[in-house]
């Protein structure tokens, strides 16, 4: 019986511990001792070498789920930082205080006063004087036309149709001391002033009465500077229409009042 090599013990051990089948000496040495009787079933043949099973071949990674691109782009748009959500829900609030706050722009449009002021001066002064002193036409000032004309609508009417479309006739409050006034005066009639509007009619006869003659009482003014009746309604409509305190028109299609006045009365 041929003795096995040393060396190639070794190798069987080494080998056997490779995949865990036990390499010590202990177990190699026992087949050697006994190699005589167990001749007849190797038949002389060294153990064949046990081949490793394969590794298990990891699988394939996923591929990445598909994001289309307008959320790839959202991703990549830039968040609105946390502290702008504060100052666009207190926005709406500083709009209703900013506009509460604001004052409103100053009108362009003259007052009737002013209104009237200029036309005074480009139609009336040069009879009834500057300052209303009086000349070729009758005195305005230190109270004469209230005396005159107690209720603005007898001086509105007498304006707008001059002695002539009135009739030449004596006009005014027949109270006054010295009576109603008569035409002429001083050989002269008081021109018709028709091609005036209505709105410059109350502007003229405004100005000959509160600051020619001093007028304070009998009327309200509104905060724009529009003279109302005493009961606060305006004297003027949104068309620029004379009208009374109820609303109706002033002035009829001939220019004369369309409701009788008592001329020695102011408004009530």
């Amino acid at each position: 019986m041929t003795e096995v090599p040393e060396h190639l013990l070794q190798r069987s051990r080494e080998r056997r511990a490779a995949l865990g089948l036990g390499g010590d000496d202990a177990g190699d040495a026992a087949p050697a001792a006994s190699a005589p009787s167990a001749a007849p079933a190797t038949t002389g043949a060294a153990p064949a070498a046990v081949t490793p099973a394969a590794a298990p071949v990891p699988a394939a990674p996923k591929p990445p789920p598909f994001v289309p691109p307008y959320v790839r782009a959202s991703e990549k748009r830039q968040r609105i930082p946390v502290w702008v959500m504060p100052v666009v829900a207190f926005l709406p609030i500083w709009g209703v205080l900013y506009a509460q706050s604001a004052s409103e722009a100053p009108s362009k449009e003259p007052t009737q006063l002013a209104s009237g002021l200029a036309t005074y001066s480009s139609k009336c002064s040069s009879c009834h004087g500057g300052g209303g002193g009086g000349g070729a036409g009758r005195q305005l000032s230190d109270g004469n036309v209230v005396l005159t004309f107690p209720n603005i609508a007898n001086q509105l009417e007498y304006v707008h149709n001059g002695d002539e479309g009135m009739g030449k006739v004596p006009y005014g409050n027949p109270s006054r001391p010295g009576g109603q006034h008569g035409p002429p005066y001083n050989g002269g009639y008081m021109p018709t002033f028709k091609t005036l509007t209505e709105k410059e009619l109350l502007g003229v006869v405004r100005h000959e009465r509160e600051t020619l003659s001093g007028e304070k009482d009998g009327f309200k003014v509104d905060a724009t500077g529009n003279r109302l009746w005493p009961n606060g309604k305006p004297m003027l409509n949104s068309s620029g229409k004379l009208v009374w305190d109820d609303g109706t028109v002033m002035l009829d299609a001939d220019g004369k009042l369309s409701k009788k006045v008592d001329p020695s009365k102011p408004p009530s």
